[in-house]
């Protein structure tokens, strides 16, 4: 058991009933939740809602409305994140509870930013996440860190995308939360993953940015079962198979995404499991199994949502344009294609927005 989900146990078994112990549970969803275990989150939320509706505590409440937005950021509905952690924010500013308020913000910020929102709104909630939690959480300021760090990288301002992982990871470290650690350097080198979908669409995929992009997924997925004591093989799987597709090793690729796509949609891993599907067919069209590869494209074409971001869908898209074409369906290609360079376009445009947001408000650490 990793180790804050211990110490999470361990403080619920010394708790007295009453606010105290509603609060542990309901920031043991949370932690259930960040740590992917999501099979265990129906029970544990039942827990804390029954513990929290007993007693009527507005910061127990508060803490719950948290832990329904995180688990359904890690769940399958990313979109429904925002609500009720919005909630939390209102509640934990009535109350006056700083700390909470800021982990909101920062937790606003990572699902807004997951979402492409606009960039101006989105860094609104991590510079507040900011400004609260200095003096009073110091973990929310180490997450809105980290999410401006990756929003950094994809507006290829890498030096100051450096400067706030190095910064976030010093608060990590000295708070002790082992998975927000690990979040850290598995986020840095997934970010590095969306920078050669980008190249590579543009023309100027550097053979010598895969080559590292696959080292570091390796290295970060020891530091994570080390650092953590989770088992991140399914995020990192699909992120190592999309790797290995764009370097043409097509039956390595399949043997990772073999073992793991699967396992991505059940855990909820939308948008990150069609986009592993859409390139596990491509390797099989590649391999000769034609048969596998169209039901395998015809199941990630099904599973594109509307509230997907314009860089999954171009990715998506990218890669069933090379499945029609290599499936002899030129009219389909042609369609895929004109819809991927469409998303594209929109992707570029939030990468320049983005910047332009970045440059605009400065750093948010020194």
């Amino acid at each position: 058991m990793p180790n804050l989900l211990r110490r999470n146990e361990r403080a619920i078994a010394m708790a007295a009933a009453g606010a105290e112990r509603a609060r542990l549970l309901a920031q043991r969803v949370t932690l259930l939740a960040r740590h992917w275990h999501t099979d265990e989150l129906p029970q544990a939320l039942r827990a804390a809602e029954s513990a929290v509706r007993e007693l009527g505590d507005a910061r127990a409440g508060a803490e719950l409305e948290l832990a329904r937005g995180v688990a359904a950021y890690y769940g399958a509905e990313v979109d429904a994140a925002a609500a009720p952690v919005q909630r939390a924010l209102d509640a934990a500013t009535d109350t006056g509870d700083v700390g909470l308020q800021a982990e909101c913000e920062a937790w606003l910020g990572c699902i807004h930013g997951t979402l492409q929102r606009e960039p101006v709104q989105v860094l609104g909630h991590l510079r507040r996440a900011v400004r609260l939690g200095q003096p009073h959480r110091p973990l929310a300021v180490a997450r809105a860190l980290y999410v401006v760090a990756t929003l950094y990288q994809e507006a290829e301002l890498m030096d100051q995308s450096v400067r706030h992982y190095r910064r976030a990871t010093l608060i990590a470290r000295r708070e002790n939360d082992e998975q927000l650690l690990a979040a850290l350097h598995r986020y840095m080198t997934l970010a590095q993953v969306q920078q050669v979908r980008r190249a590579r669409a543009a023309g100027r995929l550097d053979q010598e940015q895969l080559k590292q992009s696959l080292a570091g997924l390796g290295s970060a997925q020891q530091l994570t079962a080390v650092l953590a004591g989770e088992d991140a093989s399914v995020q990192f799987g699909l992120r190592q198979g999309e790797m290995l597709r764009l370097a043409g090793e097509h039956e390595r690729a399949i043997e990772v995404l073999d073992a793991v796509v699967d396992r991505a949609a059940r855990a909820g891993m939308t948008w990150e499991a069609t986009i592993a599907r859409a390139d596990h067919a491509v390797c099989l069209a590649h391999g000769g199994r034609l048969l596998d590869a169209h039901r395998i494209g015809a199941l990630a074409e099904s599973e594109l949502e509307p509230g997907y971001a314009d860089y999954a869908r171009a990715v998506v898209h990218d890669s069933l344009a090379e499945l029609a074409g290599l499936l002899g369906r030129a009219d389909r290609q042609a369609r895929h294609a004109a819809l991927a360079r469409g998303a594209w376009d929109a992707d570029a445009d939030y990468c320049r927005r983005l910047r332009e947001a970045l440059l605009a408000q400065g750093p948010l650490t020194d």
